[in-house]
């Protein structure tokens, strides 16, 4: 059985269509796990109305407000299936969904995909997760390459696509409570562990209005350089020592890593900063940016 972690709040607008299309899916054997976060426009009575209609939904109501990420957190250790997949409330789910992340899991911790980009009432935005992400290589799922974009850069991997493993998650919560986000922090976990595959398969129509948890990576394009201002990513320097506490048998390359991180982090504080952190980009510059072709600048 696979377990589906939601999370929801004042989402009464996009509930139906999300459950609507978990419940299409080409795989039944699921059970659907509604965290909701103290709703007032309706969402409540949604997700009860579903739940009186089919067993495999379970909703629980939160007895305070615990915000997007423990709301997740909630879900997910309410969970009863060997694997966890996790849904936003205003997506909808291609039928295949599950079915496309079960085939390729394999032996690795997570299983990830690609989404379509839609508006507010459904309309295509004309670009997937990867456009919006500045994603065009992808890195290698069994070493550290996919760690060097997630915590010199950002996260290109969304959790509303991804499979995961119990086992996984045992490791992987609570979250640290300086995380700011539940799946960068997974994807900053995840090489020190069994890894992550990903599909360019579009599984999801992902919508963006405004009020989303997470923004998108935002870049200046000057000609054919991007450009931006380097970004805080303060919370970067935590994963390290909740990764340095959490996993007990870390390699030497791991250990060196978590090492560059905290100075790269710690340099960022000094006069210095840039010029150091700028020659420590450069030799991992197709990792960082995952690109073969582009032109990025931060400064």
């Amino acid at each position: 059985m696979i377990s589906i972690a939601m999370a929801t709040y004042n989402g009464a607008k996009y509930i139906p269509l999300q459950v609507e299309s978990i419940l299409q899916q080409t795989i039944h054997d699921i059970e659907i796990i509604i965290c909701d976060d103290c709703s007032t426009d309706g969402s409540w009575e949604i997700i009860q109305n579903y739940a009186s209609k089919d067993s495999r939904i379970k909703p629980f109501r939160n007895e305070i407000n615990l915000g997007h990420k423990k709301n997740f957190e909630k879900a997910m250790t309410l969970c009863t299936g060997e694997l966890i997949a996790l849904s936003d409330q205003d997506d909808i789910w291609t039928k295949d969904h599950l079915e496309v992340l079960l085939n390729i899991l394999g032996d690795h911790s997570i299983a990830c995909g690609n989404a379509n980009i839609i508006g507010s009432d459904g309309e295509s935005l004309g670009m997937n997760l990867n456009d919006l992400n500045y994603f065009e290589t992808i890195p290698n799922s069994k070493n550290l390459d996919i760690a060097y974009r997630v915590f010199f850069n950002s996260n290109c991997f969304q959790g509303a696509s991804m499979l995961i493993k119990r086992d996984f998650l045992k490791m992987a919560l609570p979250i640290p409570e300086k995380a700011k986000y539940h799946d960068a922090w997974f994807v900053a976990l995840v090489p020190f562990l069994d890894g992550l595959i990903y599909t360019d398969r579009i599984i999801t129509a992902h919508r963006r209005h405004g009020k989303n948890a997470s923004k998108p990576v935002e870049w200046k394009k000057i000609g054919p350089i991007y450009y931006r201002q380097a970004p805080h990513l303060n919370d970067r320097p935590f994963w390290g020592i909740a990764i340095e506490e959490r996993v007990k048998d870390l390699t030497g390359e791991q250990k060196k890593f978590l090492k560059s991180v905290k100075k790269y982090y710690t340099r960022r504080l000094a006069r210095t900063r840039k010029t150091k952190n700028f020659f420590f980009r450069l030799p991992h510059y197709k990792k960082i940016y995952t690109t073969t072709s582009r032109i990025y600048l931060e400064w």
